[in-house]
């Protein structure tokens, strides 16, 4: 078995990138390679060119931390149809591949915690699969940079409430706040509240357009 499928294989089964660490591959210019080949087939578009010439310019680039995000973008848009793929391939990026590339390269390099780059992937999926254009998925992706990742989280909670209030018993004030100040929840109104201390009270909060978005693509397994 070649070394992206052991690599991919073994992320997928405990979804833990520390577990890359245990196989214990030499990361060769071999290995770059074949993922950089099946990040071309996913996105239809010669993202290993990019790449590879930076690569090959600057080896700082080339580092642990980029290598696993890689890998984690491409387990998140790897299950992308050929419909949709060549579809949003010649309405976004035809013409514009090495454009598109780099900034693929440039918003993963730029993420905190390197579980965001597996997010990014399947973000990249929906808005192909729902013909979104390409600054759309930037768009939604930068908001993902901005967000604490652990705090995306707390969006399972509006899955079975359509608000929640300021004041409540499962999502801390703090990061009520920071969901909203990052886009991905917005006021719905307010309420007082009732007779007793414990009641929920204040802001009413649900999920925006965004939060929705990321709510659809976001699974328990990958926290």
């Amino acid at each position: 078995m070649c070394e992206i499928e052991m690599l991919k294989n073994h992320v997928e089964k405990k979804n833990d990138v520390q577990s890359l660490r245990d196989l214990d591959i030499d990361l060769t210019d071999k290995v770059i390679e074949q993922l950089m080949e099946n990040l071309g087939m996913c996105l239809n578009f010669p993202i290993v060119r990019v790449f590879s010439t930076i690569h090959k310019t600057g080896k700082s680039f080339y580092d642990y931390k980029m290598y696993v995000r890689l890998l984690n973008f491409y387990l998140g848009c790897k299950d992308i149809s050929k419909e949709k793929r060549d579809k949003f391939y010649k309405k976004n990026v035809f013409n514009k591949e090495e454009k598109i590339g780099y900034r693929i390269i440039q918003l993963l390099e730029s993420q905190d915690v390197d579980e965001k780059a597996l997010l990014i992937g399947k973000l990249y999926v929906y808005c192909a699969e729902k013909e979104y254009d390409i600054k759309s998925f930037f768009r939604i992706s930068q908001i993902v940079q901005k967000c604490y990742f652990d705090d995306l989280e707390y969006l399972f909670f509006w899955e079975s409430k359509e608000t929640i209030c300021a004041k409540n018993k499962n999502v801390p004030q703090e990061i009520m706040e920071s969901l909203y100040s990052n886009g991905l929840l917005s006021e719905r109104g307010y309420d007082g509240g009732g007779f007793s201390e414990e009641d929920d009270e204040g802001v009413e909060y649900a999920l925006s357009k965004y939060g929705q978005i990321i709510l659809s693509v976001i699974n328990e397994d990958l926290f």
